[in-house]
């Protein structure tokens, strides 16, 4: 046998891959190399994975014992055949088998579809059998479509559940399918059904039109002999004869085959030895075929006479066409000759015979050869000497040639090599060729520029990414707190909240790939719709995006600084690189060929495209994962988060504390990202996506349940509406699971199937539409999403990657976890009874009122005044320029004449007293000129709770709002997401300037103002309440402030800011206000005239990089938790104040 590769018959690539198909083999116990282009095909399905393969081999082995040992050739299977519907014709050029079919001649009927299938297999078993000429195991089927009617000569059924029969038991055996004079009617029909096929079907399927017969093409495909005359050939094949011949044939193939089943042989086991009982497989090679004959020649060739053997004058009988056939020889040669010419031999060829071998070799042959000898007849010299020399020169045409053949392959190696390296170069950004005509000096400068330049646009799409995943954390944020503003909120919003969570996955996916593709020098997939111009044109963007923000550096560098010039650099980088990757994201999903091309290398699922086929189709389901669906690892690690979020979960609802709402949200998040890896990883297809969408809905439910059920309890509506929650949670994870993980087959597994997915998709609708009647804004922007998402799932083999949703999972977990948190810390600052022995006891002393109320104060300024300012203080000239290294700014300012910034810091603190006996003790202990205002409660369940105190004096009176959380932890959390795209922006702030950060902010947060949020609900009440106070309120000169710790004291600076102008706000550690976010209609210079924000850069509720103009900063070391704490502010802003 040659000792080229057998996989040189498909082409360079497969033997790329001779690693990998030994790998098979040798698992497979598979000692010889006619099934390496069989066994090819099936690593190619599976994306090259050596397990998968294997696996997929021997479900094709249990396949023939089960199916094809119970066929049987009926009746009407043999009059099908003889109806010259499909026939062989011959070999294309390639050397593929050929199938030539004839569509109309086809009466398909659905009562005779299982006998189809039968005749299937049937035909591709004997087209794909092993022949001696051709060990491929591939056939082509040229498809004649002309006088095809779409009503009586086409089963689309039995077309798809074919596809996917070639996909399942036949990987890579139909080569090529040609499709010829299809009309137009039946081709708008048959293309959406191809491209939901498997793509190693959809691929290999190729139309000709008739000017494309008509033009050659086919002839460049198959001989003039082989093609039919109807598509331009010679070969007239319709004829009876034919088909009767060919059915007769795959008959008798058949039962052949079949009886070997039956026996225990598999189908190529039995192929290949009917071949080496024929004959036309040598057992060995042709040198160690003569190497046998030399050195064991047979006795009875001692003993036939010489001189009959061989003719002088002419070459030999066994030597013709220089191809040498080696028969019996008798050498006549001493046995030491004979070792001779084998060491020799053992030379050219590099044979590895061990000594010991040929040692004892030479005694056996020695006592052989000494006994013939003494009863061979007379020799004659010419005779040996001819023999010898016929001998010799074998052995140098037999090496030459194998010297030939490892010389030729080594080339072929290296062939290969060069070709995957200029196919990876072609791939990667060398920048040779681009710059071939500089010289070597300037060679390295332009390509470390151009490296630079890439590195560069990386960073600014990574950072345009981060961005996506704040986008999607907050817009996922506002959607998951939506659903428990009503009872069943969760069916519409819980189906929002899905879509988008799939969508932003898919989106963060995207903006991974271009990054990674940049970092690593790559083209990016979208760009390779340029061909060989890809590479040209992601340079021309990377220098020209490079250059543009080097310049806008220069240019804000010399006008303001360097930082602010970096800063207006990044922003317009990361921007750009945000609608680049939008558009990427657009293109991809809409499924352009060019841009979005399946990959069988770096793919993870199939397409799921195929759905399509088995919701609409009676098309048999693949029995593939049936006995390795359930992985006990997996199995456990599930079972474990699961138990887990569910008794953390109950141990929350019967009263436990913060930690068990936390752990219950992160057991959960682990679950469904699990989930999601586990399924995408084992490539279970069509069945993943109700495992994935299950897991979405038992993660929405239970959500709901925790921070429902835990506010509202059983009564009322939540009681109703927790009951149809848990029973829809529970009816679609158990018919997921059943349906996907239940040891069915045939028509109860695609019945079930179906039902599954008919009444997820009806759910789904249906909350879609239910939303769009309740909120029209936000379900039409969920039903666009829900279209997108849709074309992703069904024209991508990769519509995410574990980095998209990695981050989303984890981002949004996070920002979960910290409104939890930010909440229950908030809380935590609440108290009970008397501290006014503890905090400054003697602060009432400080102040002289009948001096001090004749000075003026902050109340009398003008309104184009800031809050804070030199001008609008008490004390003298002299003690400022005292003070001016010393002290802060804001120790300057004076609210009232027995009030300045530590008293409102007092105040924070009183109003963070739950307790009212102890508050009316701190009260008159520190601020002994206020008394307690009657004040509207804002409500029950609010998150937030106000006090009011006023002092009256002769020149202007001062009533003071204090704001503290309220009692209900969940309410408090849910009015956390007022915040949270603060604090998640705030990371990403200091990448551009301060004003950019006020103008994007709302962008992040166009979602706020779509769905329904209780904290709306809160501020407008809080703001009426202001208002009710205010209008209560007689003097002449009247001056309010309100005053908070944290967010619930940013939350009432926000309702003060929207009740009149005359109601200032002080803020201790809040997050920062956005004018434009809350649509507050105010400028920045307003902003610092009636805001004050004290912060240091250590608390937990401060943002980082993101400020307001009025924001006013105290030193503090002492870490987040204590700089935090109201007493430590009190403390040391008794310390920087003092006088």
């Amino acid at each position: 046998m040659s000792n080229a590769p057998v996989l040189l018959s498909i082409g360079l690539d497969a033997v790329a891959h001779q690693a990998e198909v030994d790998e098979v083999k040798r698992r497979m116990a598979i000692h010889h190399n006619y099934f390496d282009c069989w066994i090819y095909g099936f690593l190619e399905n599976k994306n090259y994975n050596i397990d998968d393969a294997v696996a997929k081999l021997r479900r094709r082995a249990e396949f023939e014992r089960e199916q094809l040992a119970t066929y049987n050739v009926t009746d009407w299977m043999m009059e099908s055949m003889r109806k010259g519907i499909i026939q062989i014709i011959g070999n294309d050029k390639a050397g593929r088998v050929t199938f030539y079919v004839s569509t109309a001649r086809d009466k398909p009927s659905a009562a005779r579809r299982e006998e189809s299938r039968m005749n299937f297999d049937m035909f591709v078993s004997y087209g794909t059998r092993l022949r001696p000429e051709n060990q491929r195991c591939q056939i082509a089927m040229l498809i004649n479509q002309e006088k095809a009617s779409m009503m009586t000569n086409l089963d689309m059924t039995l077309q798809a559940d074919i596809a996917l029969r070639i996909a399942r038991f036949y990987p890579g055996c139909v080569d090529k399918i040609y499709i010829c004079k299809m009309g137009r009617l039946l081709a708008a029909l048959a293309k959406p059904i191809f491209s939901r096929l498997p793509a190693i079907v959809s691929d290999r399927i190729k139309i000709i039109s008739d000017s494309d017969i008509r033009s050659g093409k086919l002839l460049e495909l198959f001989d003039a002999d082989v093609l039919p005359v109807e598509l331009g050939g010679k070969n007239d094949c319709d004829r009876q004869e034919n088909y009767d011949r060919f059915a007769i044939d795959i008959r008798d193939y058949f039962q052949q085959l079949k009886q070997a089943i039956i026996r225990g042989e598999g189908v190529k086991e039995w192929e290949l030895n009917s071949l080496r009982s024929a004959g036309y497989l040598d057992q060995q090679s042709q040198m160690a075929a003569l190497k046998h004959s030399i050195m064991e020649p047979s006795a009875s060739q001692y003993e036939q006479p010489l001189g009959s053997s061989y003719k002088i004058g002419g070459p030999p009988s066994f030597i013709t066409n220089d191809t040498i056939t080696v028969r019996s020889l008798a050498p006549h040669t001493p046995v030491c000759q004979v070792f001779d010419i084998d060491d020799d031999a053992n030379l050219i060829t590099f044979g590895t015979d061990s000594v010991e071998l040929r040692a004892s070799w030479s005694r056996g042959l020695a006592q052989r050869n000494n006994s013939s000898l003494l009863r061979s007849p007379q020799r004659d010299l010419f005779i040996d000497y001819v023999t010898q020399f016929i001998t010799i020169e074998s052995f140098f045409r037999l090496n030459l040639a194998e010297m030939h053949e490892r010389e030729w392959l080594q080339i072929v190696q290296l062939e290969i090599k060069d070709r995957c390296t200029l196919r990876r170069e072609w791939n990667v950004m060398q920048g040779d060729k681009l710059l071939a005509g500089l010289p070597p000096s300037m060679l390295q400068i332009a390509k470390g520029f151009l490296w630079l330049c890439l590195m560069v646009t990386s960073f600014f799409f990574l950072v345009g990414t981060c961005f996506i995943v704040v986008l999607g954390v907050i817009t996922l944020i506002n959607i998951f707190f939506a659903m428990f503003l009503s009872p069943f909120n969760v069916f519409p919003y819980g189906a929002a909240f899905v879509v988008v969570m799939s969508q932003f996955v898919i989106f963060c996916s995207r903006g991974f790939d271009v990054a990674r593709s940049m970092f690593q020098g790559r083209v990016v997939q979208a760009l390779k719709a340029f061909g060989g111009k890809a590479l040209l044109f992601q340079l021309a963007i990377s220098v020209s995006c490079s250059s543009a923000c080097f310049i806008l550096f220069c240019v804000m560098a010399t006008r303001y600084n360097v930082l602010i010039g970096l800063q207006y650099s990044l922003a317009y980088g990361w921007i750009v690189a945000v609608c680049l990757i939008f558009m990427h994201h657009l293109i991809f999903a809409f499924g352009f060929r060019s841009f979005n091309q399946r990959s069988y290398v770096h793919g993870s699922r199939q397409n799921n495209a195929e759905t399509t086929l088995y919701l609409l189709m009676e098309v048999e389901m693949g029995e593939d994962h049936i006995k390795e669906r359930c992985p006990p690892a997996e199995v456990i690690m599930l079972t474990v988060m699961g138990v887990l979020s569910v008794a953390m979960g109950v141990a929350f609802i019967v009263g436990g504390g913060l930690f068990f709402l936390c752990a219950a949200v992160v057991a959960q998040a682990v679950l469904l990202l699990l989930c999601a890896v586990f399924t995408a990883a084992r490539n279970v297809g069509s069945s993943s996506d109700i495992v994935i969408s299950c897991a979405f809905y038992a993660s929405v439910f239970w959500m709901n349940t925790l921070f429902t059920l835990t506010k509202k309890g059983w009564s009322g509506d939540g009681s109703g509406a927790m009951l149809s929650v848990l029973f829809i949670m529970t009816f679609f994870l158990i018919t997921g699971m059943v349906t996907v993980y239940g040891p069915w087959s045939g028509v109860v597994r695609r019945w079930l199937f179906r039902i599954s997915w008919l009444l997820l998709l009806l759910h789904l609708l249906g909350c879609v539409v239910a939303l769009t009647v309740l909120n029209y804004r936000l379900g039409l922007l969920v039903l666009a999403l829900a279209v997108h998402l849709v074309l992703c799932i069904l024209r991508t083999n990769e519509s995410f990657n574990s980095l998209g949703l990695f981050s989303m999972s984890v981002s949004f977990t996070l920002a979960l976890l910290a409104c939890c948190l930010i909440g229950h810390f908030s809380l935590t600052d609440v108290y009970e009874g008397s501290v006014s022995e503890q905090l400054l006891p003697n602060y009432a002393s400080r102040f002289n009122t009948a001096a001090i109320s004749r000075c003026p104060t902050t109340t009398n300024r003008t309104p184009s005044e800031p809050l804070i300012g030199g001008a609008n203080v008490l004390v003298s000239a002299s003690v400022q320029r005292a003070h001016r290294d010393a002290m802060p700014p804001l120790c300057l300012m004076q609210f009232s004449p027995t009030l300045d910034v530590s008293g409102m810091a007092l105040f924070a603190k009183l109003g963070l007293n739950k307790d009212v006996a102890a508050q009316e003790a701190d009260l008159n202990r520190w601020f002994p000129s206020f008394k307690r205002v009657p004040i509207p409660k804002v409500g029950a369940s609010a998150p937030i709770h106000l006090d009011a105190f006023r002092e009256e004096t002769a020149t202007v009176s001062t009533t003071v709002v204090t704001a503290r959380p309220g009692d209900d932890l969940i309410a408090l959390i849910e009015s956390m997401t007022m915040w949270i795209d603060a604090y998640a922006f705030s990371f990403l702030s200091f990448l551009m300037p301060a004003s950019y950060a006020d103008c994007v902010l709302p962008y992040l947060t166009f979602v706020e103002g779509m769905v329904p949020l209780r904290w709306k609900h809160s501020l407008e009440d809080t703001a009426v309440v202001v208002r009710e106070l205010l209008a209560g309120l007689d003097g002449d000169h009247e001056n309010v402030y309100v005053v908070g710790h944290g967010p619930v004291g940013s939350q009432a600076a926000v309702s003060g800011l929207r009740a009149q102008n005359i109601v200032r706000s002080v803020v201790f550690f809040g997050p920062p206000i956005v004018p434009s976010k809350f649509d507050l209609g105010v400028n920045a210079e307003a902003m610092a005239q009636r805001v004050l924000s004290v912060q240091t850069m250590q608390t937990v509720f401060s943002t980082w990089y993101l400020r307001i103009a009025s924001t006013q900063f105290i030193p503090c070391s002492l870490g987040d938790m204590p700089c935090d704490c109201m007493d430590t502010t009190i403390e040391r802003l008794d310390e920087l104040c003092r006088h």
